[in-house]
Parts: C-alpha cells; structure tokens; sequence
C-alpha cells in the first residue's frame, strides 16, 4: 500500500509541473485591427511564425511525454488498485467512481488537443505578410484552444489528488480492519 501511494504521489507531482507552461497568458480580446496593428503583425510575422513552430515543437512533445503518464495513471495504476480491491471483495466504490471520472477527463483531455493541434497547423500554414488579420484571428482562436487543454490537464492534475486521497481514506480504513 504504501508503495502505491509512494508512486501515485510521485505522478502527481511530476504531472503537475508540466503543463503549467501550457497556461495561456493572454485572453483574446474583440479589438479592432488599426493599419498600425496590422503593419506591426506583418513587421514581426518572421519573429512570431518562428516562435510559434517552436511553440508547435515543445508542444507535441510534451503532450506525448504527459498522455503517456496520465495514460499511466489509469491503466498501470488506478485499474489495477482497483481491480485488486473487487478481488478482495472490498469496498472501493469511490475509488471506481474517481478512477471513472478521470477517464471521461482524459479522453476530454485528448479531444482538446487534438482540437488545438489542428488550430496550430492551420495557424503555421497562414501567410501573416498577406494575410495579418486572419493570422492574428487564427492566433487568438488558437490560443483559447491552447486554453482549454490546459484547463483539461487542471481538472486531471485534481482528480489524481482526490484519487490520491481517498486511496489514503481507504488504507487507514483497510489498516484499521487488518
């Protein structure tokens, strides 16, 4: 027991820190695009396309490295927990209930990435020199993708700690039977 809290601690932890850096910093805004605007977009298109394909970069990576431990989290750890505990003939209901909610968080989870990888490859393939107002839309849609897959890492990152203790409930509850 206490190695599986060990390890679901050190998940959460791990996951935690990650996607923080996916927080958008910015909201979009309805602002109305002046010539001085769109002179400054098409001044800095280069800077800011380099900049996004590095984004698109980080990006990819770390989803792959974060879906792989949050698909973790479920299949090596929570299913297997709680398989053992209907095995044993215990009573694990919240922890299935927890384990359930986590599911349909990480298939959201994957649905808003897949959402904003599309917004991203159709943002690097527009041409800001020519194009400075549907560049600058796209980046704004883009980035309130880029917002919800954060937001979907926030409500993942909280169910591991409500899983994480209420698995603590369930050991002090399992000791105290032992």
């Amino acid at each position: 027991m206490k190695r599986f809290l060990i390890i679901i601690a050190a998940f959460a932890v791990t996951v935690a820190g990650s996607f923080a850096a996916m927080q958008s910093t910015a909201s979009a805004e309805d602002v109305l695009m002046t010539e001085a605007h769109i002179a400054r977009i098409r001044a800095n298109c280069v800077d800011a396309q380099s900049s996004l394909r590095q984004l698109h970069a980080s990006d990819a990576l770390l989803r792959v490295n974060r879906g792989q431990v949050y698909e973790s989290m479920s299949t090596k750890l929570m299913a297997t927990f709680n398989s053992r505990v209907a095995l044993n003939r215990l009573d694990g209901l919240k922890l299935v209930s927890i384990a359930a909610q986590y599911e349909t968080q990480l298939m959201n989870f994957r649905q808003n990435y897949q959402s904003y990888e599309e917004s991203m490859s159709g943002l690097l393939k527009l041409n800001c020199i020519n194009q400075p107002v549907a560049f600058y839309d796209s980046v704004a849609a883009t980035r309130a993708m880029r917002k919800k897959v954060h937001d979907s890492t926030l409500s993942l990152h909280k169910t591991i700690r409500d899983y994480k203790n209420e698995f603590e409930l369930f050991a002090k509850q399992f000791e105290g039977v032992k």
